[in-house]
């Protein structure tokens, strides 16, 4: 099996940490694509320069400008471009690390039977890439004597959104089947969108398929830093995140992965979170005055706010 990295570029802050963590793979990637969406087109003219050839000389490096129509597109964008020349993709996010044995370990995962996806744990770090802390795996996992798991739509969906928590991570930590691209082009499930939480949202249309692999070792970190979405609650990405929890949730039952008691349980303890944090947002004022309505799971208001959702995710 062979695996192509993708990597919606933006921040060449970390590029070379990426690529020095690219070229210590003890399997390396068939090829990297980098979609430059960086405003001045930064990793076209760093990759494409002399001063970099000496960390790059045994990597297969392909950049492309990227669409700059915002991040997702970005990581559409490459998806597409990518179009399964390989039979599995990695989408490496620009400031996240992979540990050594990181395409080792997610290539025997595949290989042990068809999964659509690979999820294995990574650290919370610091910007200078020192390990803060771990996502809050459920223990069952967690203490789990194996190393390689398989886990079931019924286990993720529970765990997950029925918890609302996102304890699997990012893209960067996860690796897909090629037939899991247009699975992760159409950010929605069962008609609704998931906007913000793409990769929890591509994890679970995944485990639809088949079970997922998770491997029970932190294979990578995911870093924190002035500069990401999270550390901006009050920019765009923030909103669509605590949004499509509730989206999600919506969603999920009625598709009959949850149940209505968690999902009311999910509405009503992020409802007044929503209203609090928003209330003064323009943008976020229908929303904020919804709230109250879907807490107590007024008529119609599960409707209206699915409606509302739709034309702002």
């Amino acid at each position: 099996m062979k695996i192509t990295t993708l990597v919606p570029a933006y921040k060449p802050k970390y590029l070379f940490e990426l690529l020095v963590s690219m070229r210590n793979q003890t399997v390396k990637p068939e090829k990297i694509i980098f979609s430059d969406d960086s405003p001045d087109q930064s990793f076209i003219y760093i990759l494409n320069g002399d001063q970099i050839k000496e960390v790059t000389a045994d990597l297969n490096i392909e950049v492309i400008p990227g669409p700059r129509s915002g991040g997702w597109n970005n990581f559409r964008h490459l998806m597409r471009i990518y179009a399964g020349k390989t039979d599995i993709f990695h989408i490496q996010l620009d400031d996240d690390i992979c540990y050594p044995n990181f395409y080792e370990q997610h290539l025997k995962a595949h290989a042990i039977g068809y999964v659509p996806c690979v999820i294995s744990r990574r650290w919370t770090a610091m910007e200078s890439g020192q390990p803060l802390r771990d996502l809050g795996v459920p223990s069952a996992i967690s203490d789990h004597p194996q190393r390689m798991l398989s886990l079931d739509a019924n286990l993720l969906f529970t765990h997950t959104v029925g918890m609302s928590a996102n304890w699997l991570g990012e893209f960067s930590n996860a690796t897909f089947r090629s037939d899991m691209v247009p699975e992760l082009d159409d950010a929605s499930m069962g008609g609704i969108s998931f906007s913000g939480l793409e990769d929890l949202g591509g994890f679970l249309k995944a485990s639809l398929k088949a079970p997922v692999g998770y491997i029970n070792e932190h294979l990578g970190y995911f870093r924190t830093s002035a500069e990401h979405n999270s550390a901006n609650p009050m920019g765009r990405p923030m909103k669509l995140a605590h949004l499509a929890y509730v989206a999600l949730a919506i969603g999920c039952r009625r598709l009959g992965y949850i149940s209505s008691e968690q999902e009311r349980a999910i509405v009503s303890a992020l409802c007044p979170i929503i209203k609090q944090r928003y209330f003064l947002e323009e943008d976020m004022k229908e929303f904020c005055d919804l709230m109250p309505f879907l807490e107590i799971n007024s008529r119609n208001s599960e409707d209206l706010f699915i409606e509302m959702w739709g034309k702002f995710a």
